[in-house]
């Protein structure tokens, strides 16, 4: 199914264990980028995270935020680095001598140095939520998902109109041309005879003629379009990824429109080239938008 790459979901979830939040919210971006805020404890787990959301999502930037409350409070203590306060005091000692200066070294000197005490916890009760946090994350990705998709089928059904559109302009160029050829062809007549009835080299008459002839020429241009439309079509249905694809494929439309609309010397032509450029680039739009 086409998805969009925008998505939001947030799902919290009361277990034994404490209280588990996840939001994850996805927006556009070429490929597939994961930044992941997991709780402490759970940090070593971010591969198993990317695993799961890359097996749901192939395109998009993905940004997963964890939060694990717990029932019971981790048991704390206090650690004194015994080591690090005698080498901090020794070397306070060394460069109280060499600098020549006066009075004690205290203990507010060394408490005020770095990682001398620390509060530890005890133990990481956010480790054993694991199972908890790891079923959240599922249901959240799931949730983004079902966004996506809604997303996507909202803009599945503009580019659907937007093809139909390019099809209507299509059959009005197509009933408009044997008009416009016949009105060229009546001017290239004119302008040949006043070049013959002038000066102008028989080989300048030809050239121009031949230029003129060859920009009357659409009848490859028509059948491109009408090509890419039929790729747009199958595209559209095929039920896979397909904003890469779609990107292309509009490059391609949209050079076909410009090459016809700079062959039709026909304000009508002109003027349905113009509705196609118009739906070609809402497509081009759309498709940075999908998965």
């Amino acid at each position: 199914m086409v998805q969009s790459m925008t998505g939001y979901s947030r799902v919290s979830r009361h277990t034994p264990r404490g209280t588990v939040t996840v939001e994850a919210r996805s927006t556009n971006h070429r490929y597939l980028e994961i930044s992941q805020r997991l709780p402490d404890g759970c940090g070593g787990l971010e591969g198993q995270v990317a695993q799961m959301i890359r097996s749901r999502l192939q395109r998009g930037r993905v940004d997963v935020t964890v939060t694990a409350q717990s029932r019971r409070a981790a048991a704390k203590r206090v650690a004194c680095e015994a080591a690090l306060a005698e080498a901090y005091h020794a070397t306070l000692l060394q460069l109280k001598a060499r600098l020549g200066l006066k009075g004690q070294v205290t203990l507010d000197h060394l408490l005020a140095l770095p990682r001398l005490i620390e509060v530890v916890e005890e133990s990481d009760q956010r480790q054993t939520m694991w199972p908890a946090v790891r079923r959240v994350i599922e249901q959240a990705v799931a949730d983004l998902l079902v966004m996506r998709k809604r997303e996507g089928q909202r803009l599945l059904k503009d580019l659907r109109l937007q093809g139909a559109r390019m099809r209507a302009a299509l059959k009005a160029i197509r009933e408009r041309l044997p008009q416009s050829v016949a009105q060229q062809k009546r001017r290239l007549e004119e302008r040949i005879a006043t070049l013959v009835g002038g000066s102008a080299s028989v080989a300048t008459r030809i050239q121009e003629a031949l230029a003129a002839v060859k920009d009357l020429d659409v009848h490859e241009e028509l059948v491109r379009l009408d090509s890419h439309l039929a790729q747009l079509q199958q595209l559209l249905t095929s039920g896979r990824p397909i904003g890469k694809t779609l990107d292309f494929l509009a490059q391609e439309l949209m050079r076909e429109a410009n090459t016809l609309g700079a062959k039709a010397n026909d304000a009508a032509i002109v003027k349905r080239v113009i509705e196609m450029k118009g739906a070609i680039e809402r497509i081009r739009e759309q498709a940075q938008n999908l998965e």
